[in-house]
């Protein structure tokens, strides 16, 4: 026998012990160690599920020691349904791995995304093949196996990840607090102030009357800016009243140990709704007993979302749900709870209706708190509170380049529509809350206090999140209202302020001495009106400082733009999208009523999906795609009846033509069953293309 055929060609190994060494080795490395880098970096996955140490290790303990002895016993299976075949699944199963191994590098590369899925593939066949029919092979992918030691050790032994898990002790300084009337805090987010602006610089009373009666009320401060455009830092510098500026910091007390809630904790209970829970004092805060807990089976079903993300091929990402956003409810995107009326969603704004059922005027010193992951992406609610489920394209990436940086106008124009009316939505709940504090008799008394985390900017070509300069009051300023405990005048006043400045006025008004030191200085006596303010550029490691101005011209250009995109005054108008959007509300001729579908072969719709809400099926998006030789933007009208009720036009999605349009919903009235897709032509022209089922 030749040394090669001994080496090298020597039958598969039926050594059990050493397949599942095999698969331990390479699940630690294609499956634990990509979530695991992800999770290093993204601690804050943990605090805002408030995932505990016991469930971290058993997320740990499952991936690299479950995940494979659960592969281990299909080989066993397959051994025993047809006699020899359990080495032939293994090499199998050695070659899946190994393409789950290599897709994040080919991702990483410069391969173009078409041809990262197939390198994976025959890379993945060749390595199962080799690793079947040699020796060397097989020594090789057995001399992975430590990694099932190292893999789960590097990420234990991260002094970061097991701070994160472990919360911090509930240490507090006891504060005199000489007034202690209610405090009602609610945080919405990425929500910029330019959404709710009319061309006068003021709230839209027409799509936002109960923004608009608050500040009525109250002290609004139209010129307050964030100082991170990133929830992770910048809802603790809300809190804390200082500059996110510690490096490796995530939102808990360990790094944030001074805050509102331990400010507050010896004078006033707490009830605290959101996420980054750990900021609050346990022992002292009222937690919602109606979100969904954490437990492993959901920890492992969003993990698996994570990895699916991190592995497969941009193209095939884009069917999985987002991981951005949230944090949690990935695999699952709607939640459920059990109420005295049954079984209801357990969405964002039920959430926010147990805040307000909480509301009460008990006589006790109380803070209600609320972080709500409203406006936010996803975008699924209209002004009346009506759903719909549509595409989340957050994650969406174009040639490396983020939203919207590579995306063309109208792309942008139909998400800031859908953006819109869920800002109408949360219009629609301040209302609820102003109805709520007023039933319960503590509106007049209370200090109450609506601001957002940071905005977010819909330019084509131009980043969503990023704080360049063109969207900079766009991201930076946020809504920031302050009702004073008896006020009933509002007040706009114009002066540089920032969110960091919330929590010296809390203390301020509670007649209370800060025991530690803040940034901010109090909105009641802010001092130098034209004082500058910054804003922290940062990840993870790195923290860069800019000192910014005022905004008041870049925000009248942005808000201009937006009236020029999509109106104001009227929700009526946000259903405009396009060339064509002066013929809202327009007739179709009788003659193009009457005549079927066009056959014109230049052009036809190919695909058409219709989003209706879950009460009583009012149709409230509709997207499709359409077949032309066209080479510009199509302007499409939906009509219901004969009326134009939307217009959109199309744009090039990854080289097709796709169309979308959020619908009037209930304005629709009968004629929701009879609606029907046309192409207005410059000329004045309507051909009727499809009607929508």
């Amino acid at each position: 026998m030749s040394k090669r055929e001994a080496v090298g060609s020597r039958p598969p190994d039926a050594n059990p012990v050493r397949r599942l060494a095999d698969l331990g080795g390479l699940c630690a490395l294609a499956v634990a160690h990509p979530v695991f880098e992800v999770l290093s970096e993204g601690r804050e996955f943990f605090v805002a599920r408030n995932t505990t140490l016991t469930l971290g290790v058993g997320m740990v303990f499952v991936l690299v020691v479950v995940l494979p002895a659960l592969l281990f016993c299909l080989e066993l299976l397959a051994g025993l349904l047809r006699r020899g075949s359990g080495p032939r699944v293994h090499s199998l199963l050695v070659g899946l791995l190994t393409v789950a191994l290599v897709l994040p590098w080919l991702k990483r590369g410069e391969a173009p995304p078409d041809v990262v899925g197939p390198t994976a593939l025959l890379v993945g066949l060749l390595c199962g093949s080799i690793h079947h029919r040699t020796h060397v092979a097989r020594l090789f992918v057995t001399a992975l196996a430590p990694a099932i030691l190292a893999v789960p050790y590097l990420f234990l032994a991260n002094r970061d990840v097991t701070r994160t898990l472990v919360p911090a002790e509930d240490d507090f300084v006891a504060v005199e607090i000489e007034d202690a009337p209610p405090v009602v805090f609610v945080v919405f987010d990425e929500f910029p102030l330019n959404s709710l602006l009319d061309e006068n610089h003021e709230i839209d009373s027409g799509r936002y009357p109960n923004f608009a009666a608050l500040a009525a009320d109250s002290r609004w401060f139209r010129n307050a800016s964030t100082v991170s455009s990133e929830t992770m830092w910048a809802l603790p510098a809300i809190v804390s009243g200082s500059y996110p500026l510690a490096p490796g910091a995530v939102p808990t007390r360990r790094y944030y140990p001074d805050n509102l809630f331990t400010l507050l904790a010896d004078r006033y209970d707490m009830t605290v709704f959101g996420r980054f829970l750990q900021l609050c004092p346990a022992s002292r805060c009222d937690y919602d007993l109606g979100a969904p807990r954490e437990t492993m089976t959901a920890l492992l079903a969003d993990i698996a979302v994570v990895w699916l993300h991190i592995v497969l091929p941009d193209a095939l990402t884009q069917s999985l749900p987002p991981i951005v956003g949230d944090w949690r409810g990935f695999a699952q995107r709607r939640n459920f709870r059990s109420t005295a009326r049954g079984t209801e969603p357990n969405d964002r704004e039920a959430e926010f209706d147990r805040f307000l059922d909480l509301i009460e005027k008990d006589g006790e010193a109380r803070l209600y708190f609320l972080h709500s992951l409203l406006p936010h992406m996803p975008f699924s609610y209209v002004p009346s509170g009506h759903r719909y489920e549509a595409p989340d394209h957050q994650g969406t990436e174009i040639g490396r380049k983020r939203l919207f940086e590579a995306a063309g106008a109208t792309f942008a124009d139909v998400l800031y529509q859908r953006h819109l009316l869920q800002v109408g939505f949360v219009d629609r709940l301040i209302g609820k809350l102003i109805r709520r504090l007023k039933e319960t008799g503590i509106y007049d008394e209370a200090l109450v206090i609506v601001t957002a985390d940071h905005g977010a900017a819909f330019h084509p070509g131009l980043p969503r999140r990023r704080a360049v300069d063109e969207v900079l009051s766009d991201i930076l300023l946020v809504p920031l209202l302050v009702k004073l405990p008896g006020q009933r005048t509002g007040v706009a006043i114009d002066d540089n302020v920032a969110v960091i400045d919330i929590l010296p006025t809390v203390a301020d008004v509670l007649s209370a001495d800060l025991p530690f030191d803040v940034d901010g200085q109090s909105l009641l006596d802010p001092g130098d009106p034209g004082r500058g303010r910054l804003f922290v550029h940062r990840n993870r490691t790195r923290v860069r400082i800019e000192q910014i101005g005022r905004f008041l011209m870049p925000s009248r250009e942005s808000v201009a733009s937006k009236i020029a995109r999509l109106g104001s005054h009227t929700n009526a108008s946000l259903y405009g999208v396009g060339r064509a959007a002066w013929r809202l509300g327009g007739k179709i001729p009788q003659s193009s009523l009457a005549a079927g579908p066009a056959t014109d072969s230049t052009i036809r719709v190919t695909a058409l999906e219709v989003s209706r809400s879950p009460r009583g099926g009012i149709p409230l998006y509709v997207r499709g795609m359409l077949a032309t030789t066209r080479k510009q933007p199509v302007a499409l009208a939906i009509v219901a009846g004969d009326e134009i009720v939307a217009t959109t036009e199309t744009y090039d999605d990854f080289g097709q033509w796709r169309f979308a349009s959020a619908l009037p919903g209930v304005a629709l009235g009968q004629g929701a069953d009879d609606l029907r897709v046309f192409v207005i032509d410059d000329d004045g022209g309507a051909a009727f293309l499809a009607p929508i089922h």
